[in-house]
């Protein structure tokens, strides 16, 4: 089934549990169940860890979920509430100017009023003594005082104003940051969805529990104790402070606090049974498994139709590498091998054949050493030119004084195959197509996992670890 004929159930926060560092949150969802079982639950936040994923049905006894990986979706990043919330931080930041100009003409003019006084007529020497004209002092003093109420009334007008429009702007830009924590400063917008697989449901709706944990969430404990004097009884109270970077709104939601660390294992032990009896050390668990029987026959029917037509810059490559041979003089290589293939599923470390040997690599192994060309002796230099261009490794020529000596290959490790831990995670493994040559196509190798923006979104989640503790708190 195509991802886009996949329903998609909504999903909402229910709980959360705030550990010393880091949180598991629960989340429910409901919907109608598909004939083949299949439903995407979306809203999971980008910094969740993909291996704490869990899920299960809630009201329907017998339904189970037999699958539920974590999958990360892409679109471009339309006009949705950050550009809008962009765009009302810019409105609100050109009022907030205009405000406050207006605010500054006010003053400007008020300080022009304030300013008038009454300025006598210059005086000559041989004019005589004028008597002051105290009604037009008081006249000018009445006009001023008048003037300077209107203005200062609609000062506190433009002032109040101008605060309003302050405080929306710092609300908008505060909604604008909380916005964007949680999307990339990109074209392309990510979402995170749970894709999971039902069985036993029929055709009923069912409400599923989603739980998973993420990082970027601390608390700390506050004790305030009580009491009156003279009084032999008291009441403690415990307050916590809660922060959390985790990407998702956790208003309304029920908070739970524990003090155990997240990331410590809490695993039960295994308990090993007495027998009577001699002793006999106990076999190592392992998780790797004999190669399937006719996995050299499964792409029989591919290699018979022929190799595929070379694109044009392989072509390219292949000429000039002949052509520089033969203006050297030298014999025409080979086409390059591909490169060694890394240790993969199923093989122990340094376990490759040994060179010469014509058994075929082992299950996951590397690709075997490339023919030698026709017509060459030990010693030609052609031979050597030939393997150099190759990409097989040239005739060993003694060091340079003082330079470094490559350290020599790890020997074979012997017993049965231990698989590393990238081996056995097989959420992980990937399968090599029928262009993947010689020991590699068709079996399990690891992939690359990584994924750096979900690394960035981890990294600054985990910064809400470094703020600073409210007076006189600790950490639990």
């Amino acid at each position: 089934m195509t991802t886009g004929a996949t329903p998609r159930w909504d999903s909402t926060l229910d709980a959360v549990v705030v550990y010393a560092q880091g949180a598991v949150c629960r989340r429910l969802a409901r919907g109608g169940v598909p004939s083949d079982g299949r439903v995407r639950v979306t809203g999971l936040p980008r910094s969740l860890d993909p291996g704490s994923l869990r899920a299960r049905v809630l009201d329907i006894p017998g339904a189970r979920v037999t699958e539920a990986r974590v999958e990360v979706e892409a679109e471009p990043l339309g006009t949705g509430t950050p550009d809008a919330l962009r765009h009302e931080v810019e409105r609100l930041s050109d009022e907030s100017a205009a405000a406050r100009g207006r605010r500054n003409r006010q003053l400007s003019l008020i300080e022009e009023v304030a300013a008038l006084r009454p300025v006598p007529p210059p005086r000559r020497r041989e004019d005589p003594h004028r008597r002051t004209p105290v009604d037009a002092w008081l006249e000018l003093a009445d006009f001023v005082d008048e003037r300077l109420a209107g203005l200062h009334q609609r000062l506190a007008e433009l002032e109040e104003a101008l605060r309003d429009v302050e405080h929306a702007h710092d609300i908008a830009v505060d909604r604008l940051e909380r916005a964007s924590t949680d999307a990339p400063p990109a074209h392309v917008e990510t979402t995170v969805c749970a894709v999971l697989t039902l069985d036993g449901c029929g055709d009923a709706e069912v409400e599923l529990e989603l739980e998973y944990g993420v990082p970027g969430a601390v608390w700390v404990p506050a004790y305030r104790l009580a009491h009156r004097q003279d009084d032999g009884s008291g009441r403690l109270t415990l307050r916590a402070s809660v922060a959390q970077r985790t990407g998702e709104d956790w208003t309304g939601v029920r908070v739970s606090l524990a003090t155990a660390d997240l990331r410590r294992r809490t695993d039960l032990p295994r308990l090993r049974s007495v027998r009577i009896g001699r002793s006999q050390p106990a076999p190592a668990p392992s998780g790797w498994r004999e190669p399937p029987a006719g996995l050299g026959d499964l792409f029989s029917g591919y290699d018979s139709a022929g190799p595929r037509p070379a694109p044009a810059s392989a072509l390219a490559a292949v000429a000039a590498g002949a052509a520089f041979h033969a203006e050297a003089g030298g014999a025409v290589p080979p086409p390059p091998p591909p490169p060694s293939a890394p240790q993969g599923y199923g093989l122990p470390p340094g376990a490759l054949p040994a060179p010469g040997s014509a058994t075929p690599p082992a299950f996951g192994g590397g690709m075997p050493a490339p023919a030698q060309p026709t017509g060459s002796r030990p010693g030609d230099p052609s031979r050597s030119r030939a393997r150099s261009f190759a990409g097989a490794p040239a005739p060993m020529a003694p060091p340079a004084p003082g330079a470094a000596v490559p350290p020599s290959p790890p020997a074979p490790v012997a017993g049965p195959p231990r698989p590393s831990g990238t081996e056995l995670d097989y959420a992980d493994l990937v399968l090599c197509g029928p262009d993947e040559q010689g020991g590699r196509r068709g079996r399990l190798f690891p992939g690359s996992s990584f994924d750096p923006v979900a690394a960035e979104y981890r990294r600054r989640a985990e910064a809400v670890a470094a703020l600073p503790l409210p007076g006189k708190a600790v950490r639990p």
